[in-house]
């Protein structure tokens, strides 16, 4: 069978919800079945094109094949079958439990550094001070687009509906971005405090710098959207391609 051709019922299974994993365990099998066929064919005395027919006769069309995967419900990832809980809940889920994670590992280097260093340096306590910061930049910055990432990834694999995807990239960037986690240190009193710009009193400072957060991880997350679009507009050339030349 033409590669063209499970290319073709590939794209038709995840579009139908089945998930990733198993289109590429079916795919396998039906390529290693098909290169037996061909084999058993050639053996037999048939040439090249001819075993292919045969094989491909044997083997059956694209509809029996599809049907194999999508009688069982059970096969359907479950993106397909709860996009809303993937790309609306699970955001929520990861922003907030990775900002809990990063503020409770922050609280606890805070109280292991008090531990060891009893009288830090000017230079030390400064070197502490900014690596914290970017530690919080990584919470607040890197993790919401890490995330909105993920998701874009997940959904182009699944091949699900571009306003899903938008919408878990949107809640990933836009609750991630206007938090904000910020730890001092002046040499007599240290202070970690968090803050949001999504809930009043809404402060200047950390509305400003949600939309700016908001804008930079957000157009980031688009652009690997807009590659994997590509990238997958491009198999698809590849495939329609490769289809006329075998008709020919």
């Amino acid at each position: 069978m033409p590669q063209s051709r499970f290319d073709e019922l590939r794209e038709r299974l995840l579009r139908a919800g089945i998930a990733p994993r198993h289109v590429r365990r079916y795919i396998a099998e039906l390529r290693d079945h098909f290169d037996d066929l061909v084999r058993e064919e050639t053996a037999n005395g048939a040439s090249r094109n001819a075993a292919e027919a045969k094989a491909r006769t044997r083997l059956g069309n694209d509809n029996d094949l599809a049907e194999t995967m999508l009688a069982r419900p059970d096969l359907r990832s479950l993106m397909a079958r709860y996009p809303w809980a993937v790309f609306g809940v699970g955001p929520v889920v990861l922003v907030l439990a990775s900002l809990a994670g990063a503020l409770a590992i922050e609280i606890g280097a805070v109280y292991l550094t008090t531990a060891v260093l009893h009288h830090p340096t000017v230079a030390e306590r400064e070197w502490f001070v900014f690596g914290v910061a970017v530690w919080n930049t990584l919470a607040t910055f890197v993790a919401p687009f890490a995330i909105a990432a993920a998701l874009c990834i997940a959904g182009h694999r699944q091949r699900m509906p571009a306003a899903w995807i938008f919408a878990g990239i949107a809640i990933a960037c836009i609750l991630g971005a206007f938090q904000e986690i910020h730890f001092s240190d002046d040499g007599h009193h240290g202070e970690l405090s968090f803050g949001s710009g999504l809930f009043p009193p809404f402060h200047t400072n950390l509305v400003i710098g949600g939309l700016y957060r908001t804008v930079i991880t957000g157009a980031a997350a688009l652009a690997l959207y807009g590659f994997g679009l590509r990238r997958q507009n491009f198999g698809h050339a590849a495939v329609d391609r490769a289809a006329t030349l075998a008709v020919e």
